[in-house]
């Protein structure tokens, strides 16, 4: 029977017992209970919360991680920095490069590696703008907070950035101000330091920084400031090259603005540098700024008041503010505008750069600025300094046209045995800008100074003339119903060596000489043999006879041309650089001596001896100085708008042009190319002994020949009745002529009445002379030959028209070769008799005297008057007479 397990009821009293009622809690009870409640809410609010934001933090992360950060990371190979570069020159007497000037595009740098760098100067980096560098990782978030809350309070937040964002910004250029920009900077920072060392992120923020006046790096700077390497500044020039970081226009030592403090009293960016400066030095010895290595500040006290107290000796040398600038710059040799020839030289490597890397030329300019290169140039900076001087001179040739434009002018000078070009000057007047118009570069008009290298040197070579042929000096022919050419002043004198035409600038030779070769041969021997740029309508004989180009040729090319003749018939391609390297020291560029045999030997030397009596007795006589050997020819077009004067010595050769900018006719008294070329060679040689051209070993011989027409001598050239008409030369062996003389003849001649024997005459005063006897085109009244008074033709005519001997019994008496007077007794043998004439003796061919001919100039047609030539050397003498004028150095 299962038992009644319910309670019983008391027994007694008949009444049940009553259970106690539940008391009400404490209302502090109640209150916490509450509490305990929301706060279960909301850390479970919390909780969610956070879960939820670590779940969307993961989410983000991996973003970041996977999307954002892989598109930040950033590495220094990635980025390259605008370098300088720089220019060299070899020094001749050490063959060591020297630089001689760094150039750049807006940024002026040049890396140093941390090695070279001091360690005073990444300590004072260190300690003004990052202190806690070498603890951080990138981002120091300590001052990042800082910057926060500075940003929420309204406060300025520069500062915040540590070395590392700093170089982040300056390679990334990503620089705007947002905080986007700076979120992907802390990316950066962290990523970019897992991969880079503290001491690669230092040396590129030395590199790169920017510290005023153009200098972007410490090693610009230290030149710059202190005309030193980096690696040579003191504690003390580090600091304040550091303390120009923070505002480069108010602590740049060279800033020339005015400071005015809030007081109103002033003070200079000088004395703010070195205020600044000590605060740099305060913050070296600051407990607070740990070095990494010693556990100490930089600095102890004792130093940085020592250092503080040391002076800083700038470049300036002085405080004039408007001199810094200027001061520093030249001791620091980086001109704000290139020379001449650095110009050129930066085109030339930029043209190669262009066709080496197939990019357009402004292309390749912009990496010659920003790309560290190191250019070896052919620059002769001694001559170049001569050069520039004598054209930024205006009174050495001040010269003004009728409508008031300055002339112009363009030299280059080259080294004749290697191409190289040591200077060059592209215009009168110092040198305002970079890449400017250059005279020296521009295709102009060269006038005569063609005729060597289109119309003699080939002909020479291919061995149809020699010094010694001969060409009638007279018209051609006619074209357009005219004579043509013409010479200037319009004067023929007939036959004519072209040694002569040569020294007087005669263009009938020229032209003859050319076309005994041929146009096309002489086109070919021009643009091949010697490099000039010619365009083929210059095939003719206008434009290589006498100079008449289309578009006409440049000093450089004219340089090389005239070059070769010096050189021994080798022509080498003109050059400004032998090589260019990258800033890893690989060259990039080789420029290598180009050359080829453009001529014979003998051809270049007989040349250089005909163009150097041109020089000394002909039309380019005023170009001769003191103590040195030279040889050159003049130039000059039909308006006078253009003088030119090509030259060399021994030792080197220069083109010179002078004109307007504008085509304008040149009123000058002379030649103002010559001026100008005589002006800087003079300069170039004053130190150099004075030597003759080379001559070669074999392959000349030396001739005498009948000067009218270049042949073998007769009896009838011996006996001309001007004189005996025998000349020497030298010519190339194998070239002597072997058939006699065909212009002369021989004619009775009275000596007495000095004209042909007339029928009077008697037999004693009857010689036989030597006389022209050719045919000579009839142009009309208004064209003749200074040698038609020698023609047999002529002489006859006078003498019937005279009606014979005037001694003899002329006026009009019947003309008789054969006849004689007896009624003019005369005594051959008398010396006292007032008509006597001594014996004409036949002159010995190998003592005669050659017969220059007259030094009236015969400039160019189409060309104006050169200048006037030397002395007239033509006076009887000894038969060496110009072997001794070769031999002799230049009056």
């Amino acid at each position: 029977m299962e038992h009644d397990k319910r309670p019983q009821a008391p027994r007694g009293g008949g009444h049940a017992e009553r259970r106690p009622r539940k008391r009400r809690g404490s209302p502090a009870r109640t209150a916490a209970g509450i509490v305990g409640r929301v706060f279960f809410a909301l850390f479970t609010v919390a909780l969610i919360g956070v879960l939820t934001a670590g779940i969307f933090a993961y989410i983000f992360l991996q973003y970041i991680n996977t999307t954002v950060a892989p598109n930040l990371t950033v590495s220094m190979d990635d980025y390259e920095l605008d370098l300088s570069s720089f220019i060299y020159y070899q020094d001749k007497e050490t063959g060591e490069w020297v630089e001689y000037q760094t150039i750049h595009g807006v940024e002026d740098r040049i890396l140093v590696t941390y090695d070279q760098i001091p360690e005073a100067m990444w300590q004072a980096a260190v300690a003004i703008e990052d202190h806690r560098f070498f603890q951080h990782h990138g981002v120091d978030w300590y001052g990042t907070l800082g910057a926060v809350k500075t940003f929420l309070t309204g406060g300025d937040t520069r500062g915040a950035s540590t070395i590392t964002q700093q170089v982040l910004r300056n390679i990334t250029k990503d620089k705007e101000v947002t905080i986007n920009r700076k979120i992907r900077e802390i990316i950066r920072a962290l990523q970019f330091e897992k991969n880079t060392t503290k001491e690669q992120i230092l040396t590129r923020y030395l590199n790169t920084i920017y510290l005023g006046k153009g200098c972007y790096g410490v090693q610009t700077a230290a030149q710059y400031y202190f005309g030193k390497d980096v690696w040579d500044l003191t504690t003390a020039e580090c600091a304040s090259i550091i303390a120009i970081t923070n505002n480069p226009e108010i602590y740049g030592p060279m800033s020339t603005i005015t400071i005015t403090r809030e007081d109103g009293t002033t003070t200079t960016p000088r004395e703010a540098n070195k205020k600044r400066q000590g605060w740099v030095l305060d913050r070296m010895a600051d407990e607070e700024v740990i070095n990494p290595n010693t556990g100490k500040p930089y600095l102890t006290e004792e130093q940085r008041d020592q250092i503080k107290a040391e002076p800083l000796n700038f470049t300036d040398g002085s405080v004039k503010a408007d001199e810094l600038v200027a001061e520093a710059t030249a001791s620091a040799g980086r001109s704000g505008i290139n020379n001449w020839f650095v110009d050129q030289v930066l085109l030339d490597v930029s043209k190669d750069l262009a066709e080496k890397y197939d990019i357009d030329k402004d292309a390749a300019l912009d990496l010659m600025y920003r790309s560290g290169y190191r250019i070896y140039t052919t620059m002769d900076p001694e001559i170049q300094n001569i050069a520039e001087a004598v054209y930024a001179d205006r009174s050495n040739l001040d010269v003004t046209s009728k409508k008031g434009q300055v002339i112009q002018s363009g030299i280059t000078v080259m080294d004749p045995y290697t191409g190289n070009v040591v200077a060059i000057v592209g215009a009168m007047d110092p040198k305002e800008g970079n890449l400017v118009s250059n005279y020296a570069t521009m295709k102009k008009q060269v006038g005569s100074s063609m005729k060597p290298l289109t119309a003699y040197a080939p002909a020479l070579d291919a061995g149809v003339i020699t010094p010694a042929s001969t060409f009638d000096n007279y018209p051609v022919r006619l074209e357009g119903g005219s004579p043509w050419p013409k010479n200037s002043p319009n004067r023929y004198t007939g036959w004519t060596s072209v040694q002569e035409g040569i020294r007087r600038s005669i263009n009938t030779i020229a032209v003859q000489s050319l076309e005994s070769v041929g146009t096309v041969e002489a086109y070919a021997f021009a643009t091949e043999n010697l490099g000039l740029d010619l365009h083929p309508n210059d095939m003719a004989p206008s434009p290589l006879g006498m100079g008449g180009l289309t578009y006409g040729l440049n000093t450089v090319e004219m340089a090389a041309a005239y070059s070769c003749f010096l050189n021994k018939g080798i022509y080498n391609k003109p050059r400004t650089y032998t090589y260019v390297e990258n800033s890893r020291g690989d060259v990039i560029l080789e420029n290598e001596p180009e050359s080829h045999v453009a001529m014979k030997e003998t051809t270049a030397y007989l040349m250089t001896k005909m163009l150097n009596m041109a020089a000394t007795t002909g039309t380019g006589a005023s170009a001769s100085f003191s103590g040195m050997t030279i040889a050159g020819k003049t130039g000059t077009t039909n308006t006078a708008c253009d003088r030119y004067f090509a030259g060399f010595s021994p030792y080197y050769c220069a083109a010179v042009w002078t004109g307007f900018q504008y085509a304008e006719r040149i009123s000058y008294n002379g030649n103002p190319a010559i001026t100008m070329w005589k002006k800087v060679m003079q300069q170039i040689h004053e130190d150099l002994p004075n030597k003759s051209f080379e001559k070669p070993e074999s392959g000349l011989t030396t001739v005498t020949v009948c000067a009218d027409s270049g042949m073998k001598l007769t009896d009838a050239c011996l006996a001309d009745i001007r004189g005996s008409r025998a000349i020497s030369f030298e010519i190339p062996a194998g070239l002597a002529p072997t058939e006699e003389c065909t212009l002369h003849t021989m004619a009775n001649y009275c000596i007495e009445g000095d004209c042909l024997a007339g029928a009077l005459c008697p037999e004693s005063s009857i010689v036989e002379k030597g006389v022209l006897n050719y045919e000579r085109e009839d142009y009309g009244p208004s064209i003749s030959a200074e040698d038609d008074a020698y023609l047999l033709v002529n002489i006859q005519k006078a003498a019937e028209e005279a009606g014979g001997c005037p001694f003899h019994g002329g006026n009009g008496m019947p003309y008789d070769p054969n006849a004689q007077d007896p009624n003019n007794p005369y005594d051959p043998n008398n010396p006292f008799d007032p008509n006597y004439q001594p014996p004409v003796e036949p002159v010995d061919p190998g003592t005669t005297t050659p017969d220059p001919g007259t030094t009236t100039p015969e400039p160019d047609v189409p060309q104006e008057p050169a200048d006037p030539p030397a002395t007239d050397p033509s006076v009887p003498g000894d038969g060496n007479w110009f072997d001794n004028l070769w031999n002799t150095p230049a009056a």
